[in-house]
C-alpha cells in the first residue's frame, strides 16, 4: 500500500479517534477532536499543494478556525458550565473499547481499496475516512453523555469530510457550504 504525505495525514486523524475510544474525560476527547480536525485541515493543505488551488488553503483555514478552534471551545465551555467531567456511564468499557476502535481501524484500512477512487490513488485516505466514519459511530453508540455522543458525531462528519476532500478532488460547492 502507498503511504503518502495526504495518507500519513489521514492516518493521523484516524489515530487520534482510535484514542478518543479510550478515553472518557471529556476535557481529553474534545482535545482529541481537535487535534484530529487539525489533521483533517492538513490534508487539505497537502491536497492544495497537490493540486496547487489556493481555494483548498482558504478551505484549510476556515476548517482550522472554525472546527478546530472554535467548536471545540464551545464544547468546552460547554462541558464546563454543565460540571460534565468524565463519560462514566459508557456502555463499553475503555478496556474493550480501544481493541474494538483497533479492529475498526484494520477494517476500515483494509476496506480502503474497495472504496479508493482509482485515479487518485488515494487508498489509504479512503480506508482512514472509512475507519472515522464506523469509529465516530462507535463513540456515538457505545458513550452515554451527550456531548461525548456529539463528539463521535462530529467525528464522523471528519469522516464524510476526509473521503470527499481526497477522492473527489475539485470540492463539490455543497462540502464547501458544509465546512
Amino acid at each position: 500500500m502507498n503511504w503518502s504525505d495526504v495518507g500519513l495525514a489521514a492516518a493521523a486523524a484516524a489515530l487520534l479517534a482510535v484514542w478518543m475510544c479510550g478515553v472518557t474525560a471529556v476535557r481529553e476527547q474534545v482535545r482529541g477532536l481537535a487535534l484530529q480536525t487539525i489533521a483533517i485541515a492538513g490534508v487539505c493543505l497537502l491536497v492544495g499543494v497537490q493540486d496547487q488551488a489556493w481555494h483548498y488553503y482558504l478551505l484549510a483555514a476556515v476548517v482550522f478556525v472554525v472546527k478546530a478552534i472554535g467548536i471545540p471551545a464551545f464544547l468546552s465551555w460547554a462541558a464546563k458550565r454543565l460540571g460534565l467531567q468524565r463519560d462514566t456511564g459508557s456502555y463499553v468499557g475503555v478496556a474493550l473499547g480501544l481493541p474494538l476502535a483497533c479492529a475498526v481501524l484494520v477494517v476500515g484500512l483494509l476496506v480502503g481499496k474497495e472504496l479508493a477512487v482509482p485515479a487518485y490513488h488515494e487508498a489509504t485516505s479512503a480506508g482512514m475516512a472509512m475507519a472515522l466514519i464506523l469509529l465516530g459511530m462507535f463513540l456515538m453508540v457505545t458513550r452515554r453523555l451527550a456531548i461525548s455522543q456529539l463528539i463521535g458525531l462530529l467525528t464522523m462528519e471528519n469522516g464524510i469530510f476526509l473521503y470527499s476532500l481526497t477522492q473527489t478532488r475539485g470540492m463539490p460547492m455543497t462540502i464547501e457550504m458544509g465546512a
